[in-house]
């Protein structure tokens, strides 16, 4: 019983972290293109900075500051999929479990 209930919330937590994944892309595409003062790409930044930032302290500290993109917005987007592979695992386990108990 108390399974199913973890299921669902990293189900839950797999919802989030692909949203959060596709905010990051689309903050990566609107910087090309739209000033970050415009109120949409403001709001995407807002979200997407607290997961980003410390991906830009580690760029900053390997010293990438001479190519001209930021490889932040790449890593924190990879660490979110190995997130989300290793969440699925963990759920696939539970399912496995709580259709034997």
């Amino acid at each position: 019983m108390i399974y199913w209930g973890i299921i669902y919330v990293l189900r839950g937590i797999r919802w989030f972290l692909n949203i959060l994944s596709w905010l990051i892309v689309i903050n990566a595409i609107m910087s090309w293109f739209i000033d970050p003062s415009h109120p949409i790409r403001s709001f995407i930044m807002r979200v997407v900075e607290p997961v980003v930032s410390p991906f830009r302290r580690l760029t900053d500290r390997l010293n990438t500051s001479g190519f001209p993109i930021d490889f932040s917005p790449i890593l924190a987007y990879f660490a979110i999929m190995i997130l989300q592979q290793l969440i699925e695992v963990v759920e696939n386990l539970l399912m496995y479990r709580a259709a034997f108990f």
